[in-house]
């Protein structure tokens, strides 16, 4: 992969309010301790010769910690609106990363010399040091940065892969709801009469349909590519009841239920709507207007 190609790669992260928040205060904190636990750019010296005491020091790291924090978060929320882009790249983030160190240093140096240097200031003194330290500094929390930065990318990474996996297992409940299919000798259901007394053992996805006689079902499923009709004494709204855990069987009239796996088409026959299940119309079920709104959404997801 080119380098130019690898730069256009999109790069969806440090976009959100929450995530600029977290970006500006994770960077100001490594910042602030990496400084204080080994005293890079010349802070050492700095420290060695300074007069100050440990509340001034504090006090001092806390306003610094406080201006670099405003920076970043001037640069993310305020500078970033202004010259927003329509695509989010990794060149995108690295511009504004470069952009953001570069405005902690100058913001940090112009205060550092116009406000606590009690030197007197000259064109040398800024060609000679401040521009040359300003420059090194630069470099070196370039550097420095790439740190927090990486760790923030990881964690916000890792937390996305955790969101997406809870999306994925709701969706495949989603699925398993309304896709169930039981096939075989694990998933079969048992139909029972009103005595309860199991009358019929039968894949679900066999069945076609079931008509209401009186006092009687007709179940209408395959077996060895045929058509068989089943008749068993129980109630209508008894074998509904007892299969409500699959979605696929609707009821779609007040006499019929049918099983939305196996349905062709909806046609209007002689001006009424029906279901057609099976190949060459093998099943033709009508259906109510009470029902038939239902049914047209419920055939839309199999």
């Amino acid at each position: 992969m080119k380098i130019r190609q690898f730069l256009d790669i999109p790069f969806q992260f440090f976009n959100s309010q929450k995530e600029k928040w977290f970006y500006a205060t994770s960077s100001t904190i490594f910042l602030m301790l990496f400084i204080v636990m080994y005293q890079p750019f010349g802070v050492y010296a700095e420290m060695k010769n300074t007069s100050y005491n440990i509340v001034e020091l504090l006090l001092l790291l806390l306003f610094f910690s406080s201006v670099i924090f405003l920076v970043l978060a001037f640069s993310q929320f305020i500078l970033r609106k202004l010259f927003s882009a329509e695509n989010y790249t990794i060149k995108y983030f690295l511009k504004w990363f470069f952009i953001d160190v570069l405005l902690i240093v100058l913001v940090t140096t112009i205060i550092d010399y116009f406000v606590f240097e009690e030197d007197v200031i000259t064109i040398d003194n800024i060609l000679e040091e401040m521009f040359l330290y300003s420059f090194l500094t630069y470099v070196g929390l370039c550097v420095v940065l790439l740190y927090p930065v990486m760790g923030i990318l990881v964690y916000t990474y890792l937390k996305q892969l955790l969101n997406d996996k809870i999306t994925l297992e709701k969706d495949l409940k989603v699925v398993k709801k309304h896709y169930k299919i039981a096939s075989g000798n694990d998933d079969l259901i048992k139909v029972l009469d009103e005595n309860n007394v199991c009358k019929l053992t039968i894949a679900i996805n066999t069945i076609y349909a079931i008509e209401s006689q009186n006092q009687y079902i007709l179940i209408k499923y395959i077996k060895n590519g045929r058509l068989i009709e089943q008749s068993i004494r129980t109630r209508f709204s008894k074998i509904l009841n007892e299969l409500k855990e699959f979605p696929s069987l609707i009821k779609c009239h007040r006499s019929y239920a049918v099983n939305l796996m196996n349905i062709e088409s909806l046609k209007y026959l002689n001006q009424k709507p029906n279901l057609i299940l099976g190949d060459s119309e093998m099943i033709k079920v009508p259906v109510s207007k009470t029902y038939l709104k239902d049914v047209k959404t419920k055939i839309s997801l199999y």
